[in-house]
């Protein structure tokens, strides 16, 4: 019998034991979990790369089709005045005359969407009027496609209050911007609607830089309120400058901002080009192709802003 009660005492492990398995589990875990969060980051930089090569796709298939590049901002210019116009500013779209074509409503990812495949996005517009054109662009810019936003962008998978639907990824506009004006030697040029310049078209024979040291496209996420970054709009939205030197749109944006790192909750953090990968982010270049540019590179980056400045490009 007292052998009976001493084999069934042996069953088991004691407390020991058990918390040495329990620790040995834990640090386990904690090896692995870094290493899985390693390669969800991967997969999802990868995933923001495929997309912005869909872009520079696009892009140049647009360009091969119009013989230019897409404008950044909607308008016209007026017959009359001939000065650069933008109606229906206040409301959110870009329209003077019926019927609407997407030269005159949102951005360049507006005018991209037959490239994308996206043509039926726009379709509806076409045949609005003065009175369906509201709630007709508030579905069209309520409407979200993947290629629009970064995998690792947690705030782009979250909607405006208006419903409205936010990108990633924003035009260079050039680095020329002085305050109260726009940038105007980028591939998205905006050619500044304030000094009424009128809209001249950038093709790919203007970029004597060198399409490969070019930037067309980089991240930044919506700001935190997701007021600024909405994808079918234009300044501010989708298109900026590096260095963004514009305070009075941003607000908390201090005059020179620059390719840095930031925080998605940090109002101020809408003023520049940063992304939520580690390290950098990722640029659509000039001839399509996608690069990962690391934080050092800011300089670099304001050099690559405009397409003829004759600038010496070395990355780090």
């Amino acid at each position: 019998m007292s052998l009976l009660v001493r084999k069934l005492r042996r069953i088991g492990f004691t407390l020991i034991e058990l918390v040495v398995v329990i620790a040995i589990i834990a640090i386990l875990i904690g090896l692995l979990l870094p290493a899985v969060q390693k390669v969800r980051e991967a997969a999802a930089r990868m995933s923001c790369t495929n997309n912005l090569k869909q872009w520079g796709l696009a892009i140049h298939n647009y360009h091969d089709t119009r013989g230019e590049f897409p404008y950044a901002r909607a308008g016209d210019i007026n017959p009359n005045t001939r000065q650069f116009e933008v109606g229906g500013y206040t409301t959110g779209y870009y329209i003077w005359t019926f019927p609407a074509s997407s030269d005159k409503i949102g951005g360049w990812s507006t005018r991209c969407l037959p490239f994308i495949e996206q043509e039926n996005l726009f379709r509806p517009l076409e045949s609005a009027t003065s009175a369906t054109i509201g709630t007709l662009y508030n579905t069209f810019l309520n409407t979200r496609t993947k290629l629009m936003t970064c995998p690792s962008d947690s705030q782009a998978n979250k909607a405006a209050s208006s419903g409205a639907a936010v990108t990633s990824y924003l035009g260079v506009t050039g680095n020329d911007e002085r305050e109260g004006s726009d940038a105007t030697n980028g591939v998205f040029a905006v050619n500044d609607w304030r000094s009424a310049k009128p809209k001249r078209p950038v093709r790919i024979t203007d970029i004597t830089d060198g399409t490969s040291n070019t930037v067309m496209v980089g991240e930044r996420p919506p700001s935190s309120d997701l007021y600024w970054g909405w994808w079918a709009y234009s300044d501010s939205d989708n298109i900026l400058a590096h260095p963004n030197r514009e305070t009075f749109t941003v607000s908390g944006c201090n005059g020179n901002e620059v390719f840095r790192p930031d925080l998605p909750m940090n109002p101020r953090a809408a003023c520049h080009f940063w992304s939520m990968h580690s390290g950098g982010g990722n640029w659509l270049l000039g001839d399509g192709s996608v690069r990962f540019i690391t934080y050092t590179n800011a300089a670099v980056i304001s050099l690559m802003a405009s397409k003829d400045g004759g600038e010496i490009v070395t990355l780090q």
